[in-house]
């Protein structure tokens, strides 16, 4: 039965809404509706608003609908926030409600960091995520029908772990679906909640809920999973395993944190973690460790590319499974990178299978983007740490000024913006860089806003100064002129009292003039543009206020 609701929305013409991770399917991460922020009125006025509070750390990004009924408090813009707590909540998008929230919503208990498999990190007390673990994904919104998907990890007991996909009512939060327990396969092959994470954003794509599945910090046997659900019904409808036949063929597909992307013709698009490799000989389990998968709206496999090295990928853990795909508008390609540092630009139509060795075809391109591999003492013992990691998926624009950009801020590397072309590819030097990135883990989170071609922001998200990759450190948010990268505010410089923590592998949300960032300091944090100072009147020596201008000159003192 369809579960359509029939309402409708008061939205100015210019409104923007942010509906899924990174804004699209082909995850670009750009807001091109924006009228209110310019490079220009950002430098001097862009300034903390108001924060939300909310309980637990957040992981998803916050999301955006203008012009939601919200029952018996009237007609809203609404931002969405889910928490590590199995909390949603949606508040006024632009101002603090006196009823604040506008409705809230609990999914269970949330599962206690000690409860995952450990691994060797966990092992010294090193856990990439605690104290719990709920909503780590980033919902997914249908505008129309004003209903969200939302993934909940949840505690029945410390034995029974559970992970359930929900569908709400925007307007009021009420459950209007919830699938059967999320599992898959059994023995060696099993999807279960106990060594799942259920990390990249939601997709929601051919009538579809699309759901991927990594591990908790490698521990224990896992694969990659990609799973589909009916989205109305939430009936579980097809299944994709990475590294099928093994006890641990590994292959997880975490992304941190970005969504699966999509095209137009509905084919899906992930990048998997270290794991077992063996697509080109076994066909009849076929695994996909390290590579670049593009999957059909069944979920069957209908193209892959799989670095040449992929063993030393997945061996010394610099796999290309640390971020997202991006598909790139107006073409047949998409790009993306991961541990290692190396952007691929591959054609979407003839992916290209396993890469020979020595060559970078069938990649379109291959080429380096983050800083070169720093040698210690301890990235001697463990490569992976020696390495400056792509994290924060890349972003597009199309510069009325500059043409098609795609910037990217590794670790430890300079935030960078490369000059792309659908017919003669990537320029290979970056034709602007910006600052070095925080030392260690994750690097920049990018999000861009711009007014269609013109008036272009680049906002990162990152540590203030420290590494994020098992603490709990302070942010900072940034942003920057898309033209030029010029670095025009930040909250370290402009508001250093505004003292919040890093949102680890969370971009910043842009809409309607406002920039919502998620922190683990349990609040959401709204940034805008401040009032207009009064000028200030020049007095006379007998003390009245005259005005400057024509007829008038300075007082002489």
């Amino acid at each position: 039965m369809s579960l359509l609701l029939a309402f409708s929305f008061a939205v100015s013409a210019s409104a923007q809404n942010v509906v899924t991770q990174h804004n699209d399917a082909a995850r670009t991460g750009a807001d091109l509706g924006e009228t209110e922020l310019t490079p220009a009125n950002v430098k001097g006025r862009l300034g903390k608003l108001f924060s939300l509070p909310v309980d637990g750390q957040i992981y998803a990004q916050p999301l955006i609908v203008n012009g939601v009924t919200v029952p018996g408090k009237g007609i809203h813009n609404v931002v969405y926030v889910a928490t590590m707590k199995n909390n949603v909540y949606a508040f006024d998008a632009d101002r603090p409600d006196e009823d604040c929230p506008l409705w809230k919503r609990n999914l269970g208990k949330p599962v206690p960091y000690q409860l995952i498999p450990w691994n060797w990190g966990s092992l010294r007390g090193q856990y990439n995520i605690k104290p719990f673990i709920g909503i780590t994904s980033t919902p997914v919104i249908e505008q129309g029908s004003g209903r969200m998907w939302v993934v909940a990890k949840t505690m029945i007991s410390e034995e029974d772990l559970r992970y359930y996909l929900y569908c709400l009512d925007i307007r009021s939060g009420a459950i209007l679906a919830t699938s059967p327990v999320i599992q898959s396969g059994d023995g060696p092959d099993k999807l279960e909640a106990k060594t799942a994470l259920q990390r990249p954003g939601l997709l929601r794509a051919n009538g579809l809920i699309y759901l991927a599945f990594g591990s908790h910090q490698d521990g224990g046997y896992y694969h990659g999973w990609l799973v589909a659900f009916n989205e109305d019904t939430l009936e579980q409808k097809y299944v994709f395993c990475t590294t099928p036949g093994d006890q641990s063929g590994e292959g997880g597909i975490w992304q941190a944190g970005n969504g699966p992307a999509a095209d137009e013709q509905g084919n899906i698009y992930v990048m998997t973690g270290n794991g077992e490799f063996d697509a080109d000989r076994d066909v009849v389990n076929p695994k996909y460790g390290s590579s670049f998968v593009k999957l059909t709206a069944q979920l069957k496999v209908s193209g892959w590319f799989t670095p040449s090295n992929y063993k030393k990928l997945s061996h010394d853990d610099i796999d290309i499974g640390s971020s997202g795909p991006m598909l790139l508008p107006n073409s047949n390609q998409l790009v993306g990178g991961g541990k290692q540092g190396w952007f691929y630009l591959l054609n979407r139509d003839n992916m290209g299978r396993l890469q020979p060795k020595h060559s970078t075809a069938p990649a379109l391109q291959v080429f380096h983007v983050s800083s070169h591999w720093t040698l210690t003492w301890i990235s001697w013992l463990f490569p992976v740490l020696g390495y400056h990691h792509i994290h924060g998926a890349p972003v597009y624009w199309n510069s009325a000024e500059r043409g098609p950009l795609v910037f990217v801020w590794p670790e430890e590397t300079p935030l960078k913006a490369y000059k792309y072309d659908p017919v003669t590819y990537f320029r290979r030097k970056p034709v602007m860089t910006g600052p070095k990135a925080p030392p260690g883990m994750p690097g920049g989170f990018l999000s861009i806003s711009a007014n269609g071609n013109r008036s272009g922001l680049l906002w990162a998200a990152s540590p203030l100064n420290q590494d994020a990759l098992v603490q709990v450190v302070r942010g900072n948010l940034r942003v920057f002129d898309a033209n030029s990268l010029e670095q025009l505010w930040s909250t370290e410089k402009n508001t250093p009292e505004d003292i919040f923590s890093f949102a680890k592998n969370c971009p910043p949300t842009i809409a309607n003039g406002k920039v919502y960032l998620a922190t683990f300091s349990d609040k959401l944090i709204v940034y805008g543009l401040l009032p207009v100072p009064s000028p200030v009147p020049s007095w006379t020596t007998s003390g009245k206020p005259i005005r400057k201008g024509k007829g008038h000159g300075r007082v002489k003192m």
